[in-house]
């Protein structure tokens, strides 16, 4: 089940403070970017790069985070991408906040190296 508007809108603001906290300086983020989505109720967070050798405004997306919540335990559960391109399970955590904080201290360089 979908985040509903109220949990919907906490979680993007809260989200986004993240994002914008981990993103590089503005100069480089024509070649570099930090991003997310939410979709249900889950939240993906990767890089956005420029296609090698793609056409003008090409991008790629690599997705190294996944941050999803599960209703009937009341907790999310942080996955990280394998290079086999199957999620799995990083920990749980109680929080969006102390989710989001695995991420960023990123303990065994499971996200973003």
């Amino acid at each position: 089940m979908a985040f509903n508007d109220l949990e919907y809108h906490a979680v993007k603001k809260e989200v986004e403070a993240f994002v914008e906290s981990i993103r590089p300086p503005a100069h480089v983020r024509n070649e570099l970017d930090i991003v997310f989505t939410i979709d249900d109720q889950s939240i993906e967070i990767g890089e956005k790069r420029p296609v090698w050798r793609g056409e003008p405004g090409e991008f790629s997306l690599l997705t190294s985070a996944k941050i999803t919540y599960v209703r009937t335990q009341k907790g999310w559960k942080l996955y990280w991408m394998r290079a086999s391109e199957k999620w799995e399970l990083y920990q749980t955590a109680d929080t969006l906040t102390e989710a989001l904080e695995m991420v960023r201290v990123d303990a065994h360089g499971c996200f973003f190296g």
